[in-house]
């Protein structure tokens, strides 16, 4: 992105998962000289101040159900880009909910950012869209759904 001529800042929060894969994920940050933050595990209260700071959110799992982070951030105004794995094509509906990209595919996320970063009124319209999808999953409205199906 910084390459493109786009200024952009990443922020990376999640726990380490014992893999391994956070402290490559901060060797390569560092070798590349990529500025990443790494928050580490934040609580729910962290998280919503943190994400107002931001613009996007990125998924780049390898595999997936529901999480409630995209669906946290879909709540939060965030439009989200999330690889095609496991349950997200399910949450996400390409282009109008979200965005969606191949797994392990570093140059289909930039042009996703950069398509939403270009294309203003279409990503708040996303936005909007992914609000209303998951206004449906509060618990007052599953609740009622819970009581329909389950004599």
């Amino acid at each position: 992105m910084q390459d493109a001529g786009y200024s952009c800042e990443l922020c990376m929060v999640g726990p380490d998962s014992g893999d391994g894969s956070f402290q490559a994920t901060q060797k390569l940050a560092e070798e590349l000289n990529v500025a990443i933050t790494f928050t580490g595990k934040l609580s729910k209260p962290e998280w919503l101040a943190l994400a107002a700071n931001y613009n996007i959110f990125i998924n780049t799992t390898n595999f997936d159900n529901m999480p409630v982070s995209i669906i946290e951030a879909m709540a939060l105004g965030l439009p989200v880009i999330s690889t095609d794995v496991g349950g997200m094509p399910y949450l996400i509906s390409d282009t109008e909910s979200g965005k969606l990209v191949p797994a392990n595919d570093a140059v289909a996320f930039e042009r996703a950012v950069i398509q939403l970063v270009s294309d203003v009124e279409g990503t708040k319209q996303m936005a909007r869209q992914a609000r209303a999808q998951v206004e449906a999953f509060d618990w007052n409205i599953v609740k009622e759904r819970w009581f329909e199906v389950i004599p």
